[in-house]
């Protein structure tokens, strides 16, 4: 199965740390689904490690879909 693409940027101390620790100072992650309200993403190097941002704006990451 292909997964979409995004790359994802911190902008809370929340996120930095994600990026950090679990995304391995990565930008780019899987889609793994999208909703009307959240799109949840997968880390590249951990793909059991997934998280959320809220659509379409979000206060802890900037995003967007690499097509």
């Amino acid at each position: 199965m292909l997964r979409g693409k995004c790359k994802v940027t911190p902008k809370s101390d929340k996120a930095k740390d994600i990026f950090a620790n679990y995304l391995n100072s990565k930008s780019l992650v899987y889609i793994e689904h999208k909703r009307a309200d959240r799109w949840f993403f997968s880390a590249i190097d951990n793909v059991d490690f997934w998280f959320w941002v809220d659509y379409p704006h979000d206060n802890n990451w900037d995003y967007h879909e690499i097509n």
